[in-house]
């Protein structure tokens, strides 16, 4: 490693060669005694070359075969699994097993040896220092045996230098449960790199005892909800060895308890479902938390958190209908009671000619029949009585289509004589969730008992509402006309049915809803239903009649709602994520008037509190459409924030929260899996460590040595070795000559 080039350090050298010639032939001309003068010119020779040395930093390199021990990697399983507690482990898996290898003095002859390596482990491997083993903590997502063994070695390879060769036969201590959710074997990835697996098990509880584990399995609850409107989450959960015991499921907003419910698992149950409803109180983005009380102690575990939009603003409900009939008395009163819901209607008064009924608090002001598709998208619901299309305005029932599927705008259409007229309109009958046939227009007289389908009870429309009793839906007054249709559309859902009164597809369907493209349609095939009012038997509280359409009209209010000029959406493109996945985002904006110079900025706040920015990036075949992608690496709330800047303003902003889940599976299966730990050993002539039988444990304490060439080098210019050897030979030179007198 010269200093300068080698050109140059000869030219120097053979320089420094001149002067000591002419220096020599100095001192034979002053008559010096010759043995000084050779003795002088070797010692300036020597000094000569050493100084070349310098220039040239040489480094010097040798082989060496030495002994050395295979190398041994301890790995801890660290997932959450590992962390369950039961009898044999009161402390858990994970630091049970710790503690029985220190007990046995395992631990410490272990960290005695040279090329042991360590490492904690869930679906990869991170390295440990052996004094840190006793802090580890189990809350890992999931185990992949073969993963984490090829990071293990990839670390080793990599602290192994080029003049250090890996040395072969290693083993490997595999503290785990027995529970492997990777996608390879890790018998495999062994015998690849000449690695003996030996594994060691948590201690067993006793033969007949059971593992106390309580889970929350997975939550369903709704991204965005109406303020006041009763919300329902359902909650699946896991269990093992808590069967008959009741416990409590707590949803908390932030630290304030707003719902329990008390809940039991039967003998035969290991997994159920748990309702929880609750009605929030402020509008915004809230956090909330399912916890159980009741569990055990050693049960105890992080709350399960999830996001929720409660929207405050007022959604805008067109209603339009061709007569005065009693069920739009009793419904406009349902809207009138109903703070979050703002009514205008329409009532037909002869041919073209329209009365209108409104609140004073609207936010979309009208002042005829609208028109256009532009007048009718100020309006988030829809709702359409006995109402004849052929009074309508030229291309209204297409722009209700549209607006239904392209805006997500939702739809009721409750049933009547003009059914016949709708069936003549393609675009109103293909909305529907039922197909219609002419006789759909007769009403079919009554009464009509009817009931609430198994579908309908776990739908969102006929949620029992809190403090009634399980049976609320039970009892319904019969309807005195249906308009029933011929049968439900493949993805539709029936909600409510003829007790007794059946065609060839069925019982008949009074009531359906379903999804088109991004609005939803509900089907009501009755004009009477406010018989659920009239003569509703409940003696307290609302009656079904005003619940059916609070929660109806609260399940059908659209994600996109008209709340100015520009509106701004976000929707991702699926309700749940796990930590590895890629969320994609659609970005919309919609404006009644072209946007000058428009541009998306929006930016993500991770969980642990980091923000990162967000590029949206223009749809090229949907215009005003926005897409976005990114990874997401943890679990917890993500927050998406958007603006829409035209003109350099702000003319619209939104805010989207979605939750990343941990995967459940580590704790799906409570039991030890001994058995497959034993195999992972015996496949690779490795052991099954024997806690009891330390003839299992030798091993890994005595494993022989093997010679191993190594390259060794020294640099020797940084180790001062050539600085040295200059400054003593240039030091012995002065002091002969002083001692001497030689000039």
């Amino acid at each position: 490693m010269p200093v300068f080039p080698g050109w140059a350090v000869g030219l120097v050298t053979l320089a420094l060669l001149g002067l000591l010639a002419h220096g020599t032939r100095v001192l034979v001309q002053k008559r010096l005694p010759t043995r000084w003068i050779a003795m002088l010119g070797v010692l300036r020779l020597v000094i000569i070359l050493v100084f070349a040395a310098c220039l040239l930093q040489p480094i010097v390199s040798f082989r060496r075969t030495v002994p050395e021990g295979p190398p041994v990697f301890v790995m801890f399983d660290a997932s959450q699994s590992m962390g369950l507690k039961d009898s044999a482990a009161p402390a858990g898996r994970l630091a049970e097993t710790v503690q029985w290898l220190e007990k046995s003095g395992l631990h410490s002859k272990l960290a005695a040896r040279p090329n042991v390596y360590w490492f904690a482990f869930d679906g990869h491997a991170r390295p440990l220092a052996p004094s840190t083993v006793a802090a580890l903590t189990a809350n890992g997502t999931t185990t992949r045996y073969a993963e984490s063994l090829a990071d293990a070695w990839e670390h080793y390879r990599q602290q192994r230098s080029a003049d250090a060769p890996l040395v072969p036969g290693g083993r490997v201590l595999l503290v785990s449960d027995g529970h492997d959710f990777g996608s390879r074997e890790v018998q495999e990835v062994a015998r690849q790199l000449g690695l003996t697996v030996d594994t060691l098990a948590p201690a067993t509880a006793a033969a007949g005892a059971e593992v106390a584990q309580l889970t929350i399995a997975q939550v369903q609850a709704p991204r965005r909800v109406l303020l006041g409107a009763e919300s329902r989450f359902t909650v699946s959960l896991r269990q093992e060895g808590l069967a008959g015991k009741t416990r409590t499921l707590q949803l908390r907003e932030g630290d304030r308890l707003v719902a329990a419910q008390p809940f039991t698992f039967n003998n035969w149950q290991r997994e159920r479902r748990v309702n929880m409803t609750f009605r929030p109180e402020e509008a915004g983005l809230k956090e909330y938390s399912l916890t159980v009380e009741g569990a055990p102690a050693s049960l105890a575990e992080a709350a399960r958190k999830f996001s929720v939009q409660v929207v405050g603003t007022r959604n805008e409900v067109l209603f339009i209908e061709d007569s005065w009939r009693w069920e739009f008395k009793f419904l406009r009163r349902v809207f009138e009671d109903d703070p979050t819901f703002t009514l205008t209607a329409f009532l037909s008064r002869g041919e073209h000619a329209f009365v209108q009924l409104a609140e004073p608090d609207r936010r979309t002001q009208v002042t005829g029949f609208p028109q256009t598709r532009g007048e009718l998208a100020g309006f988030d619901t829809l709702v359409l009585g006995s109402a004849d299309p052929r009074h309508w305005p030229h291309g209204f029932a297409r722009a209700l289509h549209e607006l239904v599927a392209e805006e997500g705008k939702s739809l009721v259409i409750i049933g009547g004589p003009n059914l016949i007229h709708l069936l003549a309109q393609p675009a109103l009958a293909g909305l529907l969730p039922v197909e219609l046939s002419p006789e759909s227009a007769n009403p079919m007289p009554g009464p009509v008992g009817v009931r609430v389908t198994t579908e309908g009870l776990a739908s969102a429309f006929f949620t029992t509402p809190t403090g009634q009793p399980a049976d609320f839906w039970a009892k319904l007054p019969p309807m005195d006309a249906i308009y029933a249709p011929l049968r439900k559309k493949p993805a539709a859902t029936a909600l409510l049915e003829a007790a007794e009164l059946a065609n060839p597809y069925g019982k008949l369907i009074l009531m359906a809803e379903h999804t088109v493209g991004r609005g939803r349609v509900l089907y009501v095939g009755t004009d009477t239903l406010w018989k659920w009012h009239m003569f509703a038997t409940t003696a307290e509280g609302p009656t079904p009649y005003q619940v059916f359409w609070q929660q109806a009209l609260r399940a059908l209010a659209p994600v996109r709602q008209s709340t100015g000029n520009v509106n701004l959406t976000l929707e991702p493109d699926h309700s749940r994520y796990e930590p590895g996945q890629t969320v994609r985002l659609r970005a919309e904006v919609q404006s009644q008037q072209p946007l000058p110079k428009a541009r998306l900025q929006a930016q993500v706040s991770l969980p642990d509190g980091k923000q990162l920015p967000l590029d949206f990036a223009p749809d090229p075949t949907v215009t005003g459409s926005y897409t976005a992608q990114f990874d997401v690496t943890l679990p917890g709330q993500y927050k998406v924030a958007a603006t829409v800047i035209a003109d350099d303003k702000n003319a619209a902003d939104t805010l989207l929260a979605f939750d990343v889940e941990a995967s459940n599976a580590e704790l799906a299966n409570a039991q030890i899996d001994d058995a497959n730990l034993a195999r992972i050993a015996h496949d690779t002539g490795g052991q099954h460590l024997n806690r009891t039988d330390p003839a299992t444990w030798h091993a890994l304490e005595k494993m022989e040595k093997v010679p191993v060439t190594k390259v060794e080098t020294v640099d020797l210019w940084n180790a001062f070795a050539l600085l040295l050897l200059l400054s003593a030979l240039l030091g012995v030179d002065w002091l002969l000559r002083l001692l001497r007198g030689f000039a």
